[in-house]
């Protein structure tokens, strides 16, 4: 039911909150992937074993990446957009809903609020994830594909 009192698109009663939940599952699904290319970046040129970042959360990848030697192309700006990334995604990911969205706070600083109240800070959320994807595939592939072409050879056998 939607109701003209309500503000944001996150509130139930607005008349944009389907589009609002569209847009929170596209960012959410972005989100997800800035693990999935971390961990494909791992596997592929740092020869981590799969089950061996299986249960690592997306800060430990980060550091992973850090020390893959030699360094790959692209690796800085890679690192620097998931950096950002990562906290926008935990604040998304734990955000808490509240009346006119998704709102998050932290322990560590009692000052720092993000709300998701709107279509829009969702989608910034989305873009950035999206660019630092970007990235990491720009480096997942700065080879040419050849260290995924040797990772299939020696999984083959």
């Amino acid at each position: 039911m939607t109701t003209s009192s309500a503000e944001y698109a996150g509130d139930p009663g607005h008349p944009d909150h389907e589009e609002y939940l569209l847009e929170l599952g596209r960012a959410t699904y972005a989100a997800a992937g800035l693990a999935g290319i971390a961990f494909d970046v791992l596997r592929i040129h740092g020869r981590f074993e799969s089950a061996a970042l299986y249960n690592d959360p997306l800060g430990t990848l980060e550091n992973r990446l850090k020390g893959i030697r030699p360094p790959l192309d692209g690796i800085d700006e890679f690192l620097s957009l998931l950096a950002e990334a990562r906290v926008v995604r935990n604040d998304l990911i734990h955000a808490l809903p509240v009346k006119h969205g998704l709102h998050r706070r932290t322990s560590k600083d009692l000052s720092y609020v993000r709300n998701f109240y709107t279509v829009e800070s969702l989608r910034e959320a989305r873009v950035l994830f999206e660019q630092a994807l970007r990235n990491g595939n720009k480096v997942l592939y700065s080879d040419g594909g050849a260290a995924i072409k040797r990772w299939y050879g020696d999984a083959r056998q």
